[in-house]
Formats: C-alpha cells, structure tokens, sequence
C-alpha cells in the first residue's frame, strides 16, 4: 500500500514538473498595441514637422516680400523727398526773364504752337510768370500722390504680410505644442513596454527557480521510492 502510494506521488510529480516545464506558458506582455500607438504618434509628428517645414517656407517668402515693400518704400520715401524739392523750386520761374517764359511754353506746347492763330490775345509777363509755377506745382504734385499713394498700397502689404506672419508662427507653436505632447505619449508607452518586459522576466524567472524546485523534489521522490522498493 505504502509503495503504490509512493508510486501515485511520484508520477503526480513527474506529470506536474512534465506540464510545467514543456506545456505551461506564463502569459505574456502584450507589446503590439504599445508599439501601434507608439508608431501612430511617430506619424502624427512626422506630419507636423512636415507642415511646419511648409510653413516655414511661406514665412521666409513672406519676409522677403517684405523686405522688397521695405526696401520700395524707402526709394518712394526718397523720391517724395526729391519731389518737395523740386516742388520749392517750382518757384523759381517767378524770376523767369521774358525769353525763358517763351522757351517754357514752346517746349512744353509744341504742338499748340505750330498751329497758325489770328488770336493776338497775350497774357501779362507776371501771369505768365504765375501760370508757368501753377503747371510746374501740378505736375510735381501728381507725381508725389502716386508716390505717396503706392507707397500707401505697400504699407498695407506689408501690415497684412506681418498679419499672416504671426498667423502661421501660432500655427508652428501649436505644432509643436502637438509635437511634445506626442512624444510624451511615446514614453509614456515605452514606460508600460518597460514594466511589462519587466513582469514578462519576473514570471521567467520564477519559472526557472520552480524548474529546479521540482527537479529536486522529483530526485527527493526518486530516491524515496527506491528505498521504498
């Protein structure tokens, strides 16, 4: 009776150690969804770098542009400048002697000139005189409002530029912003990878520390059995 007892242990032994050892699988840590979402937010920053790539292109153009609405506006600055100038000095023809108020009018009316006339009307020299400066003002005057007025038109550009500007440097913000909460979600996974690995060498661990329990208990039944016998 002893000895079939001994027998029954024994082979309970054996078949425990045999399940243990050959068919028994700790389960283990599931890396896949980690590494999934991992790789999703990898895309996700990918794909903010790259838009911010793009943004970064369209501000450079941006600021060239402004930089040519700069430099435009200084050269019509310049030149409004040279026409007030110039405008002052359309006073000079108030000193005009007789031959240069001719000279103005034959070169600046040519054509009206070289047609015949019985009209003898003439103005006095001083109006003239008065005409010749009012014309001389005029034109002047003109040429600074288109001055002034495209020089307005590139002001307005460039607030508009500056605008944008801002616009898409709060875009880039934003995308990074986006960039650093990704990769906090990346570690944030790789800390779960690190704890399961961590479990998955723990359960290995103590199936190997069993493993050699058993081998020496199934040595201890071994040697039971054979005094028994």
């Amino acid at each position: 009776m002893k000895r079939t007892i001994s027998i029954v242990i024994l082979l309970l032994l054996a078949l425990l150690a045999t399940w243990y050892m050959f068919i028994y699988e700790p389960v283990k840590f599931d890396l896949a969804p980690y590494e999934h979402k991992i790789d999703s937010l990898q895309n996700e920053v990918d794909s903010f770098i790259v838009n911010n790539n793009a943004l970064e292109q369209s501000i450079s153009v941006l600021e060239d542009n402004n930089v040519y609405l700069i430099n435009t506006n200084n050269v019509l600055e310049a030149k409004v400048s040279n026409l007030k100038g110039d405008l002052k000095k359309a006073k000079d023809a108030l000193k005009y002697t007789p031959s240069e108020v001719d000279s103005f009018f034959v070169s600046n009316y040519t054509e009206e000139y070289s047609k015949k006339s019985i009209d003898t009307t003439y103005l006095p020299f001083e109006v003239s005189k008065a005409i010749i400066v009012d014309l001389k003002e005029g034109e002047i005057n003109e040429q600074i409002v288109i001055a002034q007025d495209s020089a307005i038109s590139n002001f307005k550009s460039l607030v508009q530029n500056k605008d944008t500007v801002i616009s898409l440097l709060r875009l880039k913000e934003d995308n990074y912003l986006a960039i650093d909460k990704n990769r906090l979600g990346q570690i944030d996974n790789y800390k779960i990878q690190v704890v399961g690995l961590k479990s998955d060498l723990n359960s290995v661990n103590r199936k190997l520390k069993f493993g050699r329990i058993q081998k020496v208990a199934l040595a201890a039944a071994l040697l039971g059995f054979i005094i028994i016998k």
